[in-house]
């Protein structure tokens, strides 16, 4: 009961400040605010296409390959618009597929296709300095005079937005050439660009997905559904160490301030030691749910929102993900793993602060923990590309590593025997830590003695 009540201290001595309501709102608005803001800003029409004039000097009759370019919609979204689940999706698509950047409108005052590239140049530069002039941009197409002639582009602009153009553009104008290149070896053009565009078909092969066959949807579902589960095992073990690491660094500060001001004191005349940090761990442990609700919840709102704009086939892939990960047999595993392993670090941290005055002195005794915390981390780094490296599964049954590396394990199928086993040391060393926590935090809070690896031994063998 008296644990209960810490925890709920707890609890509210971070839920009752402003401060905490006021971070805990910070990602779900920037979070909505780069979804929604961009289609609101597309909508009201407010940002007009930039004008792009075309100076043709390079004699190949360029100007309408290059206007074609400009006038083009976006291939990904139009492709998205023929697939589109529902009508008000496809509308907003079609507005979306309408809107250009790039507006081709015809070449100023001054400036003609049979001038010399030196003029045009000179030209340029004044006109672009104008404050009443009608382009914004101006692409200068010629023949580079080296000893293998080749088309060369200047893309002209006011400001900085020709390195926009340029991203736009690039592999466009790289296209263009090789088209010149192979008119000038005598080569057809469309056989150059065949050559160009052509690619090797490349295919990793399971049992399973070679099982789906030829059909390319077949084969990419149950791609997905054998390797999805594996990313996305790596992105929870991300999250469980930076959950972990930033509450047991909460909980680091938070004692050293209690105990500053002598509130651990009259707290553990009223509550035994075990109860008191057992509770602190819980009121901080319900304070990240707090977090991971809300912060879920407008998440889901969000893709709720971009499901509406989902292909069928989008929509079919997304439920073989979460027909793979969310499974009672892999989601009762990784919570139990979170939640060793954030009692084991929870009641360290915990116990180290009850020993240092300062968060200097607790920064000089974190160094080595935070070494022990890197271990898995880098570890991960290795499994995006080999996942099942025996070095991860031995780096599994260290007790300190299991809640970082077995969930990517468990949605990569591992045993139920190693699921258990692995369960059950991190377990004995969670019962360990809450044992050795309690006397060190009774010694570190009414004792007033200095942390020492020495003493912690002592302890231990108390």
């Amino acid at each position: 009961m008296k644990t209960l009540l810490i925890a709920r201290r707890e609890y509210l001595a971070f839920v009752k400040t402003v401060g905490f309501w006021l971070s805990l709102l910070v990602l779900p608005v920037l979070m909505a605010g780069s979804v929604f803001i961009p289609i609101l800003m597309s909508r009201s029409g407010g940002e007009e296409a930039s004008r792009v004039a075309i100076l043709d000097l390079s004699g190949e009759n360029l100007t309408p390959a290059l206007q074609a370019l400009l006038d083009r919609p976006d291939p990904a979204v139009a492709a998205l618009h023929e697939a589109a689940p529902s009508v008000s999706a496809r509308q907003a698509l079609r507005q979306m597929a309408s809107r250009r950047d790039y507006q081709a409108v015809p070449l100023p005052e001054g400036l003609t296709p049979d001038m010399t590239l030196a003029a045009a140049e000179a030209r340029l530069s004044q006109l672009m300095q104008a404050e009443n002039r009608s382009v914004d941009q101006v692409i200068v197409a010629y023949v580079a005079k080296t000893p293998e002639p080749h088309l060369a582009f200047h893309l002209w602009s006011s400001q900085t937005k020709g390195k926009s153009l340029e991203t736009y553009l690039r592999w466009d104008l790289h296209a263009l050439q090789s088209a010149y290149l192979a008119k000038q070896k005598g080569v057809d053009p469309q056989v150059a660009t065949a050559l160009r565009e052509t690619r090797a078909e490349i295919s990793s092969l399971t049992p399973a997905i070679a099982a789906a066959g030829a059909d390319d949807k077949a084969s990419f579902t149950e791609s997905l559904k054998e390797n999805g589960p594996h990313f996305v095992g790596i992105v929870l073990s991300y999250l469980t160490w930076m959950s972990i690491f930033s509450s047991s660094v909460i909980l680091l500060s938070g004692v050293i301030e209690e105990k500053s001001s002598r509130v651990l004191e009259v707290l553990l005349t009223s509550a035994p030691a075990s109860s008191l940090l057992v509770g602190k761990v819980l009121g901080v442990f319900m304070v990240l749910l707090t977090v991971a609700g809300l912060w879920s919840a407008v998440a889901a709102g969000i893709m709720g929102y971009g499901l509406a704009f989902m292909p069928p086939e989008m929509m079919n892939n997304v439920h073989v993900l979460a027909g793979a990960v969310f499974k009672v047999e892999a989601i009762v595993p990784m919570l139990l793993f979170f939640v060793g392993g954030y009692l084991m670090y929870g009641i360290t941290f915990i116990a180290i602060g009850s020993f240092c005055e300062t968060q200097k002195e607790a920064q000089a005794i974190m160094g080595p923990i935070v070494v022990v915390l890197m271990i898995p981390m880098m570890s991960l780094q290795a499994a995006l590309m080999s996942p099942d490296l025996p070095l991860i599964r031995y780096l599994s049954w260290v007790p300190l590593f299991t809640p970082f590396l077995m969930p990517l394990r468990v949605l990569g199928g591992a045993p139920w025997w190693e699921i258990l086993a692995t369960l059950a040391g991190m377990g004995a060393m969670a019962w360990l830590m809450i044992r050795l926590g309690a006397r060190a935090f009774k010694q570190g809070a009414l004792g007033g003695g200095k942390f020492s690896w020495k003493a912690l031994i002592g302890m231990a063998r108390a």
